[in-house]
């Protein structure tokens, strides 16, 4: 299909379509979520309340997974792909044509589970007991779609200039695929591929498990590290895993495992608490926090680098997104210190690391996404991260004043002085802000919320806050809702692959014997917790964060567990070597952040945050010293209820 065909407006009208759907579910869930906590507070029964807000998460994640492909958002290890040069088009047709593989035979199962349902009348076991052929059927659509739409962009690699949906960011000087033979050459080389790796893992002697268990993990770090998106990689890997180590059939195996984990009423936090940021970066609130903040922190050691940590400190308590809080505060701090002549290498290394603690601070996604794999409190995660979080704050505050202390020759003049009366004026804008903050954080507290029915004061409170202040049009509104939708499709189709991955993770037998092997060394929780640092720094190379944790869980839960180690405290610790991931080249999501922020080359990025990433490091020795630091909180808030 060509830009600008009858059938291009047609394929492109029913991924928005969809997209559009998706977002409606989203609006659904944070009704249902809100009718749920109000009949729980009046003492009425709502019959099926959390498993029709689950029908509606998943209807979300399923349907906007077509358009958030096309719009580039799913997420990919692009770094082969970026620099393959004039090899471009065959390093694509082959991630295409792979992910279309996986996608096919996503759909053809994601339609014949709710066939299957109907046929055999299976109904919920909850309250509300909805058939659940009803439901599933936008598990149907939305796979379908991303089908159609992943197929679409394998014709346009193959018989067009187009370069499909992740295009080139530097243009292409020469293609060496300029040949519609040469391409579909190498087309039919990537089936060959394919079916050849089918049929190795069905092909081998059933006694030959070490060989099957190589040739699985080659193929899980091929497909990713090829620049194939996470989610569909996942699922590939977990489909070879089904075939080469048990008899049941991979497809409706795959089929309930992701129908069961993305209708969850736990999961329905994550996109909640993604609008709620959403609606804040889209609107003024964040740029009269930094107006807030200013006058304070200028007469600090460091003056006003201050206000990149600070800023993200506060914007991290009503986002939960490491990008969203460096991209809002970086658009308000970036060009404010560099008018008032701080050094561009403290500027960028500053926010780059500061930025990251959207991810420890409630509301984190990456908490959310921890909880649910390995079934912990989501309100116990949050609280829990409160002081790890305040903590590693302060010493990257710390590490600024002592840079002003050691090179006082980088730093700039003073800001004029300002009375304490200027103070408390400019602190009104920080007002909404923090009651935002006390309301989300506070409901949990106080355990007059859930964390899913925290997010939905969130985004109430946000929408409020930003209509009262005059700055919600109904375009920032759209945008908040379909920004949300999509980022929160993303992730759904990691967790889809994640736990599709697990299942089969189980039959091969890996987490057992890597555990046995970890057992064998006997190391003391201290010197796993050593190796587990190295190790997820490491993978945080060549992943993103959320990806990293869904992908490792199903192998380092039952290690932790046996080693007697606390889940909840595990989780900050987690959060602290995920936050180190998002800074280290060469897949580090911030750096690729600020690369388009500040345009400058992704290795000077990568220098100027090393001291932040040292003092992540520095992090895990002091919450191995101090457990207590991430534990004290949850146990109290857990005593009082």
């Amino acid at each position: 299909m060509t830009a600008g065909s009858p059938l291009r407006r047609l394929a492109d009208g029913l991924y928005a379509l969809s997209g559009t759907g998706a977002a409606l579910a989203l609006v659904a869930i944070l009704c249902l979520v809100v009718a749920q906590m109000v009949t729980r507070w009046l003492g009425v029964l709502f019959p099926g309340g959390a498993n029709y807000a689950g029908y509606a998460m998943a209807t979300a994640s399923f349907l906007a997974l077509a358009d958030t492909f096309r719009r580039n958002e799913h997420i990919r290890v692009g770094m082969l792909v970026e620099r393959s040069g004039a090899l471009r088009r065959g390093v694509e047709i082959w991630c295409y044509t792979a992910g279309a593989a996986v996608a096919l035979f996503f759909a053809w199962y994601a339609v014949k589970a709710p066939y299957l349902s109907h046929k055999i009348n299976d109904i919920s076991q909850g309250q509300d007991g909805t058939p659940l052929w009803i439901p599933q059927i936008a598990m149907a659509v939305g796979a379908v779609l991303l089908a159609i739409a992943m197929v679409d962009s394998l014709l346009g690699l193959l018989f067009t200039r187009e370069m499909g949906v992740d295009t080139p960011r530097q243009p292409m000087l020469r293609d060496a695929l300029g040949s519609v033979k040469a391409r579909l050459a190498l087309f039919a080389l990537s089936v060959l591929v394919l079916y050849a790796a089918i049929h190795l893992m069905t092909g081998f002697d059933r006694d030959a498990v070490g060989l099957k268990i190589g040739v699985f993990l080659f193929v899980m770090f091929f497909l990713l590290g090829s620049g194939l998106w996470v989610g569909l990689a996942l699922m590939g890997v977990a489909y070879m895993g089904m075939i080469g180590f048990t008899p049941r059939n991979p497809g409706s195996s795959m089929s309930i495992t992701v129908w069961t984990s993305s209708s969850s009423w736990t999961l329905t936090s994550l996109p909640l608490f993604i609008w709620m940021g959403e609606i804040l970066y889209r609107t003024r609130l964040s740029e009269d926090m930094f107006k807030g903040l200013a006058p304070w922190l200028s007469r600090f050691p460091g003056g006003l680098l201050h206000s990149n940590v600070v800023g993200c400190t506060v914007f991290a308590a009503v986002s939960g997104s490491s990008a969203a809080t460096l991209t809002t505060v970086g658009k308000m701090s970036i060009p404010e210190l560099r008018k008032r002549g701080y050094p561009e290498f403290m500027i960028v290394g500053t926010l780059a690391g500061a930025a990251t603690l959207g991810l420890m601070i409630p509301p984190s996604l990456t908490l959310i996404v921890y909880g649910v794999t390995v079934q912990q409190s989501i309100t116990g995660l949050f609280m829990a991260g409160v002081i790890p979080g305040i903590v590693l704050a302060t010493m990257f505050m710390a590490y600024i004043a002592i840079w002003s202390v050691v090179r006082k020759d980088q730093a700039p003049e003073p800001e004029p002085h300002t009375t304490f009366a200027e103070k408390l004026r400019a602190s009104t804008l920080l007002i909404p802000v923090i009651a935002l903050i006390l309301v989300v954080i506070g409901s949990m507290y106080l355990g007059i919320a859930t964390a899913t029915e925290a997010a939905a004061f969130g985004v109430i409170g946000a929408l409020v806050l930003a209509g009262l202040q005059g700055s919600l049009d109904w375009e920032a509104f759209r945008q908040s809702l379909m920004g949300a939708t999509r980022t929160s499709a993303m992730i759904a189709l990691i967790l889809m692959g994640a736990s599709f991955l697990t299942l089969a993770m189980g039959f091969t037998g890996v987490p057992r014997a890597l555990a046995g092997v970890i057992a064998a060394w006997e190391l003391s929780p201290v010197a796993l917790i050593a190796a587990l640092t190295v190790f997820y720094i490491i993978i945080g190379m060549f992943l993103d964060g959320i990806s990293a944790v869904v992908l490792t869980m199903a192998i380092i839960e039952p290690m932790i567990r046996a080693a007697g180690i606390d889940l909840i405290w595990f989780g900050i610790f987690i959060v602290v070597v995920v936050e180190m991931a998002q800074i280290t080249p060469p897949v580090g999501f911030n750096l690729f952040v600020l690369q388009g922020m500040t345009r400058h080359d992704m290795s000077y990025i990568a220098k100027t945050a090393l001291p932040m990433f040292l003092i992540m490091v520095l992090m895990v020795g002091v919450l191995v010293a101090f457990p207590g630091l991430a534990t004290w909180l949850p146990d109290m808030v857990q005593a009082k209820q």
